[in-house]
């Protein structure tokens, strides 16, 4: 059977869109589980005049934060498997079919997730994260590699490596969880289109988002645990450069863009004195933070894109990236990501 785990907190707007969108799906063997954190709109008269067998309500006593409600989502799920569901997005009716077939087939992987498409304000987009295992566990060093309301787990594999999250997180979470994850079994992210992430002013990432001293505290949590894994001393100027590899702050200047060059080769050399990360996993991932770094360095102008051309072979790697886009980016000085 499968877990469903719905956290809720005053969703009321697009609350029943999406559990309607729970309950459209072609796998039918599940629970649904929805857990209120301290809700004080209408949420849960919205939850509680749909009538289905396999909805079940938890009510936190009072707003403990998301951390908190995952948790509980974690206990009391009595399913083999477990599949996240936010309050305010929409799945593909076949997203626990694909996934639960997947971890079926593939009985060593621990967390599966899917491409997601973005909706609502802002521009739609689809995303795909890494594919490759190695290359995921290596990407989850600088964010989350997996769409974390994407996901579906393999309680067993959970529960032998007692994952829980971390209450002290009250965003990135779910990336905790995943990094720490990383380590105990592989994890799996499917190309295909399975969920639909409403973009919305009142998330919680875009709430966080406009706080980045906030954002930066959360991550130094996590941070501060990659760190220990490499043997990397928790220092200010540390987290700082890590930081920047991964947040959408602009770089000014060719002095910072070095620093956070000689940051990269400094990982680089890190792994292969503790060898925490497949070398060619690890040059692929910070190939890829190279490029972006120079993207969000391109109001500096060409000097960027040559700085790029004379460095990007320390990381040697099978994928291109568009050298065409960079080059654009910095003859226009562009000082927007």
């Amino acid at each position: 059977m499968l877990s469903v785990v719905m956290p809720v907190y005053n969703g009321e707007k697009y609350l029943e869109d999406a559990i309607i969108s729970v309950l459209k799906q072609t796998f039918t063997e599940y629970e649904l589980l929805i857990i209120d954190d301290g809700s004080t709109d209408s949420s849960i008269q919205i939850i509680q005049a749909i009538k289905d067998p396999r909805i079940r309500l938890l009510r936190n006593v009072k707003n403990e934060g998301i951390s908190f409600s995952r948790n509980v989502g974690l206990k009391e799920a009595k399913g083999d498997f477990l599949a996240w569901m936010d309050c305010d997005d929409l799945i593909e009716p076949n997203r626990f079919e694909v996934q639960i077939n997947y971890l079926r087939d593939h009985p060593e992987f621990g967390i599966c997730g899917t491409a997601q498409n973005r909706f609502g304000e802002g521009k739609p987009r689809v995303t795909r994260e890494f594919s490759d295992p190695e290359v995921i566990k290596a990407a989850l060093l600088f964010r989350p590699a997996i769409r974390p309301p994407t996901a579906m787990y393999r309680m067993e594999l959970i529960r032998e490596a007692n994952l829980t999250y971390d209450t002290r997180l009250a965003v990135a979470e779910d990336y905790d969880f995943f990094f720490e994850a990383s380590f105990h079994f592989p994890i799996k992210n499917l190309d295909e289109v399975l969920y639909h992430y409403r973009a919305s002013e009142s998330s919680i990432m875009k709430v966080y988002s406009a706080r980045q001293e906030s954002m930066y505290k959360f991550h130094k949590i996590i941070y501060s645990k990659a760190f220990k894994r490499m043997n990397i001393l928790d220092l200010e100027r540390n987290f700082d450069l890590h930081y920047i590899c991964t947040s959408t702050q602009l770089i000014s200047s060719l002095k910072k863009l070095s620093k956070i060059f000689d940051w990269l080769i400094f990982l680089k050399d890190k792994n292969a004195e503790v060898k925490l990360y497949d070398e060619f996993s690890f040059n692929r991932v910070l190939a890829s933070r190279f490029f972006f770094v120079c993207k969000k360095a391109s109001q500096i102008g060409p000097r960027t894109f040559f700085f790029y051309l004379k460095n990007k072979k320390r990381f040697p790697t099978d994928e291109s990236f568009s050298k065409v886009r960079l080059l654009a980016r910095c003859v226009l000085y562009h000082k927007k990501f």
